[in-house]
């Protein structure tokens, strides 16, 4: 019997939160887990990150970049680095410091995670933003699908924005995170415990 994929999308928050909630239901239930984050760094500080320390049936990566900015205000060079600065929200800032290269070979190191980890047999496998990384070219819809295809009894969580058909075909449950108020769009920024 194949493995259920469950998707998360939409453009509202509890995408992650919704993976992290079945991924926490599968570790207490002491099956293994993998967790890929595509875009998240662990040195941002994220609680989710901490989960590894706690449970030994938890295999855990962040492979990401930080945000990738492809229409952005400005460009700066600091240090021999280019920053790329956005606005977002109510005139907030966000910065993406990595090229676009460094983007891609992030992204390419975290399918080859994922493929290492679906070979192993685990329970359920968690690609965190690997929607995203699709929809903006980081990743090749095919090799997700291969995916998919190739899980056999592993279950997949794939969260983030822009699902396409196909992986909508492919999934077995897509649930739609819809923003109807946000506290972003009033400035206020992410609080710890409710948001990372």
């Amino acid at each position: 019997m194949s493995g259920l994929v469950y998707v998360f999308t939409g453009e509202g928050k509890g995408k992650t939160s919704a993976a992290l909630g079945v991924a926490v239901r599968s570790l207490l239930n002491n099956e293994k887990v993998g967790w890929i984050s595509f875009y998240k760094q662990e040195t941002w500080g994220i609680a989710e990150a901490k989960l590894k320390n706690k449970f030994a049936n938890l295999e855990m990566y962040f492979v990401g970049k930080g945000f990738r900015i492809t229409k952005y205000d400005k460009k700066l060079m600091k240090a021999e680095k280019e920053l790329k600065l956005a606005s977002v929200g109510n005139g907030a800032k966000v910065v993406d410091t990595a090229s676009e290269d460094e983007h891609k070979e992030a992204a390419r190191m975290g399918i080859e995670i994922a493929k290492q980890m679906i070979d192993k047999k685990p329970f359920l496998v968690v690609l965190d933003e690997i929607i995203n990384a699709i929809d903006e070219g980081l990743v090749d819809e095919q090799i997700l699908l291969d995916l998919i295809a190739q899980r056999g009894e592993v279950n997949l969580v794939l969260t983030g924005r822009g699902i396409s058909k196909k992986v909508k075909q492919a999934s077995d449950l897509a649930t739609e995170c819809k923003k109807i108020k946000h506290p972003f769009d009033l400035g206020r920024m992410a609080v710890k415990g409710l948001d990372y």
